[in-house]
């Protein structure tokens, strides 16, 4: 039953992640904002950032220097890694990191409850997956775990 689990949640988090890393490379129409570019230069030109103008500052920063086509790039490797059952400890070690980044990215930025819900709970579900291998990873170390 404990291995059925592991196998579904595995599924859902690299498939996920495989849908989030193509979406970086879809093209985004926006809404038009007459008010955003004026918003953000005020900002700026009065040192006054509350959240969400530094998120949105960062994440136009990441999308235009290509930054997130990369990380677009380690997450369809890591989410096709993780629903492949032999590549999944190292899907799920790529996989942390970016996980960690995006939610703290969230938490500490941007003002909605429901993406830090959200991305923290995709953070929860890798650090859990990644608990079954836990002996694996110890050994590494030359611990050891009963």
């Amino acid at each position: 039953m404990k291995s059925i689990v592991h196998l579904i949640l595995s599924l859902i988090l690299g498939l996920f992640f495989v849908y989030a890393g193509i979406k970086k490379f879809i093209p985004k129409e926006h809404a038009a904002n007459p008010n955003a570019k004026t918003e953000l230069v005020n900002a700026v030109q009065n040192d006054t950032y509350e959240n969400p103008i530094p998120f949105k500052l960062t994440v136009k920063m990441l999308s235009t220097s290509g930054f997130l086509k990369m990380v677009g790039i380690l997450q369809i490797l890591s989410g096709l890694m993780i629903v492949i059952p032999k590549t999944r400890l190292g899907g799920l070690i790529v996989l942390l990191p970016i996980t960690i980044n995006v939610f703290c990215i969230h938490f500490f930025m941007d003002n909605r409850m429901d993406e830090n819900i959200e991305t923290g709970l995709f953070l929860a579900l890798n650090i859990v997956l990644l608990l079954a291998y836990s002996k694996k990873l110890a050994s590494l170390y030359g611990a050891k775990i009963n």
